[in-house]
């Protein structure tokens, strides 16, 4: 009776004991982990968990150790140390690690030192650890080693799975936890980057001299501040569905592409209009030019249409300037061609005038009379017919495109420079298809630009001792019309090829340098190329190709 008491009060004993040390486990993992959820500073952090190993779970001591970004041991922390620990300290960050810490470099299994007396004579740790042991554990998460922890244990504790598990999961744990905080300063991080860039963007847009606007089922949500500062020109430039301050002339074209757009027939808007800046009931209206990129976005949830609108009433003005400018120029170019066909006809009603005075005074046949007037009649016509020809081409317009056939402007045109090319003893040579189909073109603008093209050549062939011959064709080429003014002067060597179309650029002392380039600009609005290349046999060769139908120039994005 006395025995079986006995053991029954052992037994009791062994089951309290074990109540308590889960309890204490259960403490230690508590503690710790509220620790890891309310502590954000990685230092006291760890400097926390060391104590509660330390204080609730019983262990001798603890220390733990983590890595910066440079792979290299920043922090340290312990707890329970009963020697001088800097020594430890300065070589761990020195990358001199102890026995046990450098088994967890390369492992994630825990290491256990049963006798640190005998197996680690060289730690200044283990003169302390008689009669205890040690483990030493990697702290990993998602394959990212953070660190190590080394607590000391009783001896008889070092072989116990379970206290092995539990050491292991509160590594683990602590390794989660520092995850956590690198995905919170990285969080941080993040928002102070978006804030920075917010901030940037937002004064960015708030000062821009540019109209930017966010418009949602047609109504203007959002507008920047900052072109209001300078003028209220823009104020209300683009505002559907009516856009009562566009141009009524670009209304209805700024109305198809906004309905475009939003109905994703097209991705973008880019292009010009005008806009009457007081709307449409000021007489008198001022009319300016903008420029207008448009798109579609998602603005808080809902689908919107960004707009960035320039004011580019200067810029068009110097435009207009610079185009009517390379206009006068190439006329005065062919200026003494000009004069010499209005004095041809001129002549020619002289010495009709003459005749008839003879006839009248002679009291001859009234039929000479008559075909004689009918003469000078032709010959003012003609001379009416050259003024025509020179202001139709001077005289500034806006750009009407139109499906044409551009031979009987070409023909028209080169009328101009025939007798100038004669005179500086310039062959000219022109065939034009009669099969060149119509195309969507200004023909004015074209006419500019191969009367450019023309007084270019002469100009180039002036001191040329060479065979001087210009050569001018049009022809159609798969979906294009193609034109080539070719000449059979010295041509343009090869590093200024790359530069001729550039503003201002020119090798000649009496030359603005804005033909070529205005020709460029005036090509690629009609959607098509303008290129230079070697000519065959000398010379220098400029092809023109258009395209027989640009949607873009029809649809109104040109």
């Amino acid at each position: 009776m006395f025995f079986n008491l006995q053991g029954f009060l052992v037994e009791k004993g062994l089951k309290i004991k074990k109540i308590d040390h889960l309890n204490l486990v259960l403490m230690t993992i508590r503690d710790v982990g509220r620790l890891l959820i309310t502590e954000n500073d990685r230092e006291k952090l760890i400097k926390g968990i060391c104590d509660i190993l330390v204080e609730k779970r019983g262990y001798y001591n603890a220390w733990i150790s983590l890595f910066g970004n440079d792979k290299k041991i920043d922090l340290i922390a312990d707890s329970g140390i009963e020697v001088p620990f800097d020594s430890i300290k300065k070589n761990i960050k020195h990358q001199q690690f102890t026995r046990c810490v450098e088994h967890t470099l390369f492992s994630k299994n825990i290491f256990v030192v049963n006798d640190p007396v005998k197996e680690c004579t060289q730690c200044v740790l283990s003169k302390k650890y008689f009669n205890r042991s040690a483990l030493a554990v990697r702290l990993e998460y998602e394959d990212k080693n953070y660190g190590f922890m080394v607590v000391s244990i009783p001896k008889e504790l070092a072989s116990d799975n379970n206290e092995k598990n539990i050491v292991k999961e509160i590594s683990d744990d602590i390794a989660f936890g520092l995850y956590r905080l690198d995905l919170e300063e990285r969080r941080k991080f993040t928002e102070q980057d978006l804030e920075q860039s917010r901030i940037r963007f937002e004064t960015l847009i708030e000062n821009s001299l540019n109209s930017i606007s966010i418009i949602q089922n047609h109504k203007i949500v959002y507008e920047n501040p900052g072109i209001r500062k300078i003028h209220g020109l823009m104020s209300k430039v683009f505002e559907p569905p009516e856009f009562f301050d566009v141009y009524l002339e670009d209304r209805a074209r700024i109305k198809r592409l906004y309905t475009q757009l939003l109905s994703n027939k097209i991705r973008r808007i880019e292009t010009d209009f005008r806009y009457c800046p007081f709307g449409k009931d000021k007489a008198d209206q001022e009319i300016r030019w903008a420029l207008l990129s448009a798109t579609k976005i998602d603005y808080l949830g809902v689908e919107s249409v960004l707009t960035n609108i320039m004011d580019i009433t200067d810029s068009k003005e110097v435009e207009d300037f610079l185009r009517i400018q390379d206009k006068m120029t190439s006329l005065g170019r062919v200026t003494a061609g000009i004069a010499h066909e209005i004095r041809n006809p001129l002549s020619g009603i002289y010495i009709y005038l003459k005749a008839l005075k003879k006839i009248y005074n002679q009291m001859g046949d009234i039929t000479k009379v008559v075909s004689i007037i009918d003469k000078i009649e032709l010959a003012s016509y003609k001379i009416e017919s050259i003024i025509k020809r020179v202001m139709d081409f001077s005289k500034p317009s806006q750009p009407q495109f139109i499906m044409t056939n551009l031979n009987d402007y070409i023909d028209e045109v080169t009328k101009l420079t025939s007798v100038t090319l004669r005179k500086s003893g310039i062959q000219f040579e022109k065939y034009l298809s009669p099969n060149i189909p119509k195309c969507f073109a200004e023909p004015h603008l074209i006419e500019q630009v191969i009367l450019n093209l023309i007084t270019n050549a002469a100009e180039a062939m002036k001191e040329f001792q060479g065979e001087k011959l210009i050569t001018l064709k049009t022809f159609k080429n798969d979906n294009h019309v193609v034109i080539s003014v070719r000449d059979t002067g010295p041509g343009i060597p090869l590093a200024r090829q790359s530069k001729i179309f550039d503003p201002f650029y020119t090798t000649k002392s009496s030359s603005s340098g804005i033909g070529l380039s205005i020709c460029h600009r005036i090509i690629l609005d009609h959607g098509g190329s303008l290129k230079c290349q070697p000519a065959e046999n000398g010379g220098a060769k400029f092809i023109i190709e258009l395209p027989l139908k640009n949607k873009e120039v029809e649809s109104g994005l040109i």
